[in-house]
């Protein structure tokens, strides 16, 4: 049987949102290529993947190694130190979106998956270009552009102002690095 090159391990305990996971002895910490790409395993930050079905389970590592074992397996040591936790942040249909939270949790031995660039878009999302303006990249997928919806941001910035107005004249506030002016009394 084919190995598949995204998987990384299974899932063996669940507390809540909190996930862990004994990595496969398979799997090769450090750097993974799949399709030409390189990605981290076991990176702390770093998403992987759950599929349930039809639905993809998101979560993002967030201990690796002694610490992230479960209690009982730290002091035996069994298969060392080849854990990690998981919070879990969201979950989307298989080809669909990504939405924060979760409807269901995974159990134990569901397999674990690093995410691919394709699954980064579902997450991360293309977003309409009439309201977005790219201010960047992803640092763990170099052609996916990291985007700010400026409408959002302007309308959700208030500008509160203490104190009286001067007569006359306009005044030119500055805020978030842009500048507005405004007309006075």
């Amino acid at each position: 049987m084919l190995r598949d090159p995204t998987f990384i391990g299974t899932v063996q305990d669940v507390n809540g949102a909190t996930i862990t996971v004994e990595l496969s002895t398979e799997t090769v910490t450090g750097l993974s290529f799949v399709h030409g790409e390189g990605y981290r395993i076991g990176q702390v930050g770093s998403f992987v993947r759950i599929p349930l079905g039809f639905v993809d389970l998101y979560g993002v590592v967030s201990q690796v190694g002694a610490g992230a074992a479960p209690e009982r397996d730290q002091k035996e040591k069994v298969f060392g130190n080849r854990w990690v936790k998981i919070q879990m942040v969201g979950e989307g249909q298989c080809g669909g979106l990504f939405e924060r939270g979760i409807s269901q949790h995974p159990t134990i031995e569901d397999r674990v998956h690093i995410v691919t660039e394709a699954d980064l878009r579902a997450i991360y999302g293309a977003g309409d270009p009439d309201d977005f303006v790219a201010v960047g990249h992803l640092a763990s997928a170099e052609s996916i552009p990291s985007l700010v919806n400026i409408n959002k941001l302007l309308t959700a910035f208030h500008v509160h102002r203490i104190g009286g107005q001067r007569l006359g004249g306009g005044q030119t506030q500055r805020f978030a690095g842009f500048q507005a002016e405004t007309g006075g009394v």
